[in-house]
C-alpha cells in the first residue's frame, strides 16, 4: 500500500486534476517497485508492458547509435514517467533504455491494468499526453540549442536540467552525480570538447570536479559573457 499522501506530491504530473478518491484507487493498483543501481528496467525495441512513476531516485534514458554506444538524451527525477507508450491501444516497443542512477522506488502499472484504468479516468490519460508533450519540447529546445547553441551553452543547459532532477543542493553548491560523457551525450558536445569546457568553467570558479561528480559553486559563471 502506496501512502495516500504521494497524491499530492510526485504523482502529480501523472494524476493531477482528478478526484482524491479516484487518485487512490489508481495508486492502489500500482505495484511499488524498490530500485537498486545500474538496474535496467526496460531497453530499446523491446514490448512496452509497464508505466512507472518515479517516486524516488534518478533513471536516465538512452538509446543504442549506429555504432552500439548507448547515447544518453535525458535524465528523470521523482515525479517523472517513464513507458508512456504503454498507454497506446496498440502494442509497441520502448522507444529508449531506461536505466537507474541510483538506489530508488517506482510505482508501476502493468499495460492491461493501465488500460482499465484509463477507461474510467480520462484525466490519467490527457495527463500522460502532457508528458509525452512535455518530451517533445525538450527535444525540440535540444535541436534548437543544436542548430544555434555554442558547446557551453549546451552544457550549461543540460546541468540545468540536472540541477532539477536529482542533485543535491548543498552550503558549498548543487552537487550532480553525472560522468563527463554521460554529460556529453546530453548536451550534443564532444567528450573533448566537454573537458575544455569543464575545465575552464573550473578555473573559473563555477564549478569543482570530482570523479564523477560537477558540484555548481556559481551558475551565473556558467553564462557566456
Amino acid at each position: 500500500m502506496v501512502e495516500r499522501s504521494l497524491a499530492g506530491d510526485v504523482t502529480n504530473r501523472l494524476l493531477g486534476g482528478m478526484d482524491p478518491e479516484l487518485q487512490r484507487i489508481i495508486i492502489a493498483e500500482g505495484t511499488r517497485t524498490r530500485l537498486r543501481p545500474a538496474q535496467v528496467l526496460y531497453r530499446t525495441g523491446e514490448p512496452a508492458e509497464f508505466l512507472y512513476l518515479l517516486v524516488k531516485g534518478r533513471v536516465q534514458l538512452s538509446r543504442p547509435s549506429r555504432a552500439g554506444r548507448e547515447v544518453l538524451f535525458s535524465v528523470l527525477g521523482a515525479g517523472d514517467v517513464l513507458g508512456l507508450v504503454c498507454l497506446l491501444t496498440r502494442r509497441a516497443a520502448y522507444m529508449g533504455t531506461a536505466k537507474t542512477i541510483d538506489t530508488g522506488d517506482a510505482l508501476a502499472w502493468d499495460r492491461t491494468t493501465l488500460h482499465r484504468l484509463s477507461r474510467g479516468a480520462p484525466q490519467l490519460v490527457a495527463n500522460a499526453l502532457t508528458v509525452a508533450l512535455g518530451f517533445v519540447a525538450q527535444f525540440a529546445d535540444r535541436h534548437e540549442a543544436l542548430v544555434e547553441g555554442t558547446a557551453a551553452e549546451r552544457l550549461a543547459r543540460a546541468l540545468s536540467h540536472l540541477g532539477t532532477h536529482g542533485a543535491v543542493s548543498l552550503a558549498t553548491g548543487i552537487e550532480i552525480r553525472i560522468k563527463n560523457d554521460e554529460l556529453a551525450g546530453l548536451a550534443d558536445v564532444s567528450a573533448f570538447t566537454t573537458s575544455r569546457v569543464l575545465q575552464q568553467w573550473e578555473r573559473d570558479g563555477a564549478i569543482k570536479k570530482g570523479r564523477g561528480v560537477i558540484r555548481i559553486m556559481n551558475p551565473d559563471g556558467l553564462l557566456p559573457h
